[in-house]
């Protein structure tokens, strides 16, 4: 039976702002999924096999086994074996059937010369308890995010791959470009996958690329946090005429790389009106929110700059009020880290109320949203680093409505 722990919550503060509701925390219980994972880095949440509950990926580069926990049991099945250096991976439910296809990415390191960075299609092959079964999709050095989304509305999802550095880039300011690709998928899946350009004036590090819908149409669009902030990037067109607008929305945190940019970003909503909430600068210390300004310009507020080391960041409505929370772990190398929740205050996204969770107990590297025991609240998984251990947080506050809860 796995441990069950309580929350604990401290620190709890309202950062600067008039907020015009009180502060309006939710309480969490965390659970543990998988108590031992050495150097816990990236975590996913998908139906692996279709039973309607959300499953629970952890992956670290320390092991070269890949394995997914079943809900609610959170029995360990393996994925694939012999996997060196693994460093992220994404879902997308490619044939219909109700089990989706992974993208993975392995042999990767810090080091352009040494990461060869294979890109692979994982399919079920009969039973998804059992192995499963990888096709390769591209090599391409220091591949390190991975992401699927419908870039020109067709309904069917091109594979985003983001490598991390350039080719000739060196460590620290690692001063080289660097290209966001993808690939459209072969019919029937299998097939030479073809390499095509998203953008190459992208400089330094190119941490994590986000799928988002920016303008509600039928595209999705995508958006990079690296050293040269957060920009976004946009199809234009169709079929062989289809073409790339990539636009920079902010410099991020701006001092001299490698203390430059971003590290993640992510999208919300404050009632009607859209913000972004990032972790400032390339693992760093800042969470970030931008609200929507003057002559379209982005706001930038930092709500905390006391992480030891940042790495993602979530947004969900945990306390059911019409507007997005934010949610960031500290990786906290060296240290124990602790999960840190920012509660919005107004649709102005002046005021923020400050919550830490679990402290000293996740060194959060790793975190997704999903109602893990389908109660209509939004939960958080989280995967530790230093912690060694991967988790799930249950909401234990107001449910949302079933239009923000994201579950019908």
């Amino acid at each position: 039976m796995r441990r069950l722990i309580p929350s604990l919550l401290v620190a709890s503060v309202v950062i600067s702002g008039a907020a015009e509701r009180p502060a309006s925390p939710v309480q969490f219980r965390a659970h543990v999924i998988e108590p031992k994972i050495p150097g816990g880095y990236a975590v996913l949440v998908t139906d692996l096999n279709k039973d309607g509950k959300p499953d629970v990926i952890g992956l670290t580069s320390q092991l070269k086994e890949l394995a997914w926990y079943e809900n609610p049991t959170w029995e360990r099945h393996v994925l694939i074996d012999g996997m060196a250096g693994l460093v992220n991976l994404a879902a997308s439910d490619l044939d219909g059937d109700g089990i989706p296809e992974l993208a993975i990415e392995n042999e990767f390191s810090m080091v352009a010369a040494k990461s060869r960075g294979l890109v692979w299609l994982l399919r079920y092959d009969g039973d998804p308890r059992k192995p499963w079964k990888p096709t390769l999709v591209d090599e391409l050095a220091t591949s390190h995010h991975v992401a699927w989304a419908d870039v020109d509305g067709d309904g069917r999802k091109e594979l985003i791959n983001a490598p991390l550095i350039g080719a000739k880039a060196v460590a620290p300011k690692y001063e080289d470009r660097v290209s966001l690709v993808y690939y459209r998928v072969p019919a029937g899946g299998s097939g030479p996958w073809q390499r095509m350009l998203i953008d190459d004036n992208l400089t330094g590090v190119l941490h994590r690329v986000r799928v988002v819908q920016w303008d509600d149409d039928k595209r999705e669009e995508l958006l990079t946090a690296g050293f040269d902030g957060i920009v976004l990037h946009k199809a234009v067109g169709d079929g062989a005429g289809l073409r790339w607008q990539n636009t920079p929305l902010s410099k991020g945190h701006e001092e001299e790389p490698p203390r430059a940019g971003a590290s993640d970003v992510a999208v919300g909503r404050l009632g009607k009106a859209r913000f972004l909430a990032s972790v400032e600068p390339w693992h760093g210390n800042e969470v970030v929110v931008y609200t929507s300004g003057a002559a379209g310009r982005w706001q930038r507020k930092v709500l905390f700059d006391q992480l030891v080391e940042g790495h993602e960041v979530c947004v969900a409505d945990f306390n059911g009020d019409g507007l997005d929370d934010v949610v960031a772990g500290d990786r906290a190398r060296g240290g124990r880290g602790s999960v840190h929740f920012f509660y919005a205050q107004d649709p102005g996204g002046a005021g923020w109320h400050h919550e830490v969770v679990d402290a000293n107990e996740m060194s959060g590297s790793g975190c997704a949203i999903a109602d893990i025991n389908r109660d209509g609240r939004p939960d958080v998984v989280m995967i530790g680093a230093a912690t060694a251990n991967l988790k799930w947080y249950e909401n234990l506050g107001a449910q949302a409505a079933p239009e923000r809860s994201g579950h019908k």
